[in-house]
């Protein structure tokens, strides 16, 4: 199926300073209130949508997560999984510019995930993808943007995953966000050492305080 860029996808920005949204420009993917996920286009779309640099040849570092001075509660085992052919699979829900940490981060969610109306929860087999990229930077560290004003994607150093499901985040016990649980990758699939099994705990915090029960701990971008 061909999606026409001109009906499914919005270019316009939007500031956000709510608590549930970290700081960044959040490039609209659209889909009106009444319609479902089946509208959005599918994850592999964002090369159509952001101007993509070629990859470095050398190994991107990892994002650093906020520092814990000692190991917090967490699930020892992987129990997300990394979801196969996400990109044909999963819907694009939204792209933010981060300039905190000079990122691109491209919010990705299945099928259970994308159909679900803003304000409302989501249900049990909920999973979502984040993609961090690293954003062009001139000599001097300046970030360099395309012709819309967004950020140029560079190299892929991280695919961060949650899913929802009965049980799940009891083990982050007094940071359980939910029924959430999380991990990180690399893009080679090996776990990322800040984000492996038992060391997610920063994640579900980070969603529990700043995502809040009010959006079922997930940032949206409505």
């Amino acid at each position: 199926m061909t999606i026409s860029l001109s009906t499914s996808i919005s270019v316009a920005q939007r500031q956000y300073s709510t608590r549930s949204h970290p700081p960044g420009v959040y490039v609209q993917v659209g889909r009106p209130a009444h319609t479902t996920g089946s509208t959005l286009p599918p994850c592999s779309a964002i090369p159509r949508l952001l101007q993509a640099s070629n990859p470095k040849a050398a190994a991107p570092l990892p994002p650093t997560l906020p520092g814990i001075s000692s190991p917090r509660p967490a699930p020892q085992i992987d129990r997300v999984g990394f979801p196969e052919n996400y990109r044909n699979e999963f819907k694009l829900i939204y792209v933010v510019d981060r300039p905190d940490n000079k990122q691109v981060r491209v919010i990705c969610g299945n099928d259970i995930a994308a159909a679900v109306k803003p304000g409302k929860t989501f249900p049990y087999g909920s999973v979502f993808v984040m993609e961090i990229y690293n954003a062009k930077q001139d000599a001097n560290g300046n970030i360099l943007k395309d012709e819309k004003g967004q950020y140029i994607r560079e190299a892929l150093t991280a695919i961060f995953v949650h899913r929802k499901e009965q049980g799940f985040g009891a083990d982050y016990l007094d940071d359980r966000s939910g029924e959430w649980e999380y991990i990180g990758y690399r893009p080679d699939k090996t776990y990322l050492p800040n984000a492996a099994p038992g060391k997610t705990n920063a994640c579900a915090s980070c969603h529990l305080r700043q995502a809040g029960k009010s959006e079922d701990y997930v940032f949206r971008k409505e």
